[in-house]
């Protein structure tokens, strides 16, 4: 059994052909690559985390900055590819196609119910409980598939995980605010207030 694993609530960075247009400062980026969300982020990182926010709710980012966040705050619920990834050794699941971060409470959820977290398709990863143990698998959607491999975990130890993801979640809620007003936004604390109403960051603690 894994006495340790990771929980990393990600972000799916967005896909792009040519140059990226942005109105505000991003890095050098993958296309389709995960980013970890914490509060050790850079503002450039929470940038590019902005933009896929942007770019995925149909928001054209060739606009001034002052607009496109604006434009964020009026859409009712905003989603976000990505959701929590298991690291354990070297073993990685991340969240697959149509998993969202706005989701990422149904892991606290399946601790009560044993319902596994809805975690993508194409590969299917997928959670069950066994007594004291919890196996994170990496396809099959409630089967294991042949290839399928899993992350098994002891519940004491899967609650802790994500206690701590809890925390990086909320730890780049409060940068937000922070990289707003850095980049001369002057809703910094409504961006806040509106990434944290469409995530529930808070809902959990």
């Amino acid at each position: 059994m894994n006495s340790l694993i990771q929980m990393q609530a990600v972000v799916e960075l967005p896909y792009y052909e040519g140059e990226f247009l942005c109105p505000w400062p991003i890095p050098k980026f993958k296309p389709l690559s995960m980013i970890r969300l914490c509060g050790e982020m850079t503002y450039p990182e929470i940038g590019l985390v902005f933009a896929q926010l942007a770019k995925y709710n149909q928001i054209k980012l060739a606009k001034k900055k002052q607009t496109v966040l604006e434009q964020i705050l009026e859409i009712e619920s905003l989603v976000l590819p990505g959701g929590i990834q298991i690291v354990s050794e070297d073993k990685v699941i991340p969240p697959s196609c149509c998993c969202g971060l706005e989701t990422w409470h149904e892991w606290i959820d399946f601790l009560q119910t044993g319902h596994s977290p809805w975690l993508g398709h194409d590969p299917s990863p997928w959670v069950e409980h066994q007594g004291n143990i919890i196996r994170i698998w990496s396809d099959g959607y409630t089967e294991p598939t042949r290839d399928a491999f899993y992350v098994e975990v002891s519940r004491p130890d899967f609650e802790k995980a994500l206690i701590c993801v809890e925390r990086e979640l909320q730890a780049f809620l409060f940068s937000i605010e922070s990289w707003a007003q850095d980049i001369s936004f002057a809703g910094s604390n409504k961006l806040f207030q509106k990434f944290d109403h469409c995530f529930q960051i808070w809902k959990a603690a």
